[in-house]
């Protein structure tokens, strides 16, 4: 599903802005890295995800064939011209997919910064320098930001700034580390009590209260993040709202097929926030485990307007659910 995704050029949905005299905009031309996996966001987590794979199939035995085919759609989308091509664009368009948009480039520079894949080492560069932009635009966006933006979809602040502190930390970005740092803990550390009942709305991907709770993980210590966590979900427990499975009325509308998004990203958060907190019940890791199994089928045999950028959540809720097993003790 990755390897179509990033050969499907059309349909495509872009969120151009146009000035006064502006011509229309090819968005193969102005985006020949990413003009893929029907919007620009999909497509560059849709590349970080191909990544994750390549990485994992490259680190086990008869895997060829599938690396081969990984190596070529990725070498044939991320080549050197091709990403400083996105770079000019991002310059001209400072706005463009703030801020769900730059978290994933930014993830996908730096998994590439670490990355074993030589044969990605020219767009390994232009990928720095153009994560370099937006962590500079990022500083800025947060400078003048008033407050948090906590709806479950892509403005969402908490997720974007998980992706970026972790990117950050691997890309050297000190500066912008601490700035997030800063915020989240201006912003989110007093919080209490959180009103789970408010979650979901009809065409949520994210949970607004897990995705604070992934956040503070990262910027509170450890026993600053158990005191946090058992006063923003006091007495959490099996049958609350933010833990439920939703189930999903219509694939084919790709606004309320996010709500796929939503137990996927839910079963990832929920099992990241488990390694981080020891002192967790193991039965939040069993509902990781229900999460996800309630649409990971969508991600690769639903329709198209899931599966271009389902692959990604299920991927990383799989790999958060079993980090979280080896964490604590679980096979």
């Amino acid at each position: 599903m990755v390897l179509a995704n990033l050969r499907t050029r059309y349909p495509y949905h872009d969120a151009h802005l146009f000035q006064s005299g502006d011509v229309p905009v090819d968005p193969t031309a102005a985006h020949p890295a990413f003009g893929n996996s029907f919007d620009w966001h999909s497509s560059v987590h849709s590349h970080w995800t191909a990544v994750q794979l390549l990485e994992y199939f490259a680190a086990a035995d008869g895997h060829g064939e599938i690396c081969e085919r990984l190596r070529e759609a990725l070498g044939r989308n991320l080549t050197e011209a091709h990403v400083q091509q996105e770079r000019v664009y991002l310059c001209a368009h400072p706005h463009y997919e703030r801020p769900y948009g730059w978290a994933w480039l930014m993830r996908l520079a730096a998994s590439l910064q670490i990355s074993h894949i030589t044969t990605l080492d020219p767009a390994r560069a232009a990928l720095r320098d153009l994560a370099e932009v937006i962590a500079a635009n990022a500083l800025r966006w947060l400078e003048q930001l008033p407050g948090p933006i906590r709806q479950g979809v892509h403005s969402n602040t908490a997720f974007a700034l998980t992706l970026m502190a972790e990117a950050s930390a691997i890309l050297g970005f000190a500066e912008l580390e601490d700035v997030i740092t800063y915020r989240a803990r201006s912003w989110f550390a007093g919080d209490r009590s959180y009103p789970q009942a408010w979650e979901r709305s009809g065409n949520d991907f994210l949970s607004p209260g897990l995705a604070q709770a992934d956040l503070m993980r990262r910027v509170l210590s450890a026993e600053d993040f158990h005191t946090w966590l058992q006063q923003f979900l006091p007495g959490l427990a099996a049958g609350d709202p933010i833990l439920h499975v939703v189930d999903v009325p219509m694939t084919t509308d790709g606004a309320i097929s996010h709500l796929h998004g939503l137990n996927l990203s839910r079963a990832g958060m929920l099992a990241r926030i488990v390694s981080a907190e020891t002192r967790a019940a193991q039965w939040l890791l069993d509902q990781a485990d229900a999460l996800y199994v309630a649409s990971v089928d969508e991600a690769v045999h639903g329709d198209y307007l899931a599966t271009h950028w389902l692959a990604t959540f299920a991927w990383e809720a799989a790999t958060s659910i079993d980090g979280a097993r080896t964490a604590n003790g679980r096979i």
